[in-house]
């Protein structure tokens, strides 16, 4: 089991975590926000953010977002490339919507 976390190494260096698909809403979500705030820590453009998640996607969850890039290619939709659009997707299977109703009513 992967669980997302940041580990600072030095003062300057943050290193962020994977994501394996393990599909607990708990790490999926604590992962999510570990990313925002490395992003906001390097503070990367958005195709860039992309990039790096799409990198440090492991197991099921590097499976799934090929699948998710193959399924935009054959259809001839635009790739994304926008870490809001990336995060509402992986969301949308790593999220369940009770979970996500839960963390808009606290």
């Amino acid at each position: 089991m992967s669980v997302a976390c940041f580990c600072v190494i030095s003062p300057n260096k943050i290193e962020a975590s994977t994501f394996d698909g393990h599909h607990d809403p708990w790490i999926f979500d604590k992962w999510i926000r570990d990313m925002d705030r490395f992003f906001e820590c390097y503070n990367l453009f958005d195709n860039r953010k992309v990039r790096f998640a799409k990198m440090i996607l492991i197991g099921e969850a590097k499976i799934y977002w090929k699948d998710v890039v193959d399924c935009l290619e054959m259809t001839d939709k635009p790739p994304i490339t926008d870490w809001i659009k990336m995060k509402q997707n992986l969301q949308e299977k790593y999220l369940p919507q009770s979970y996500r109703n839960k963390l808009l009513n606290q």
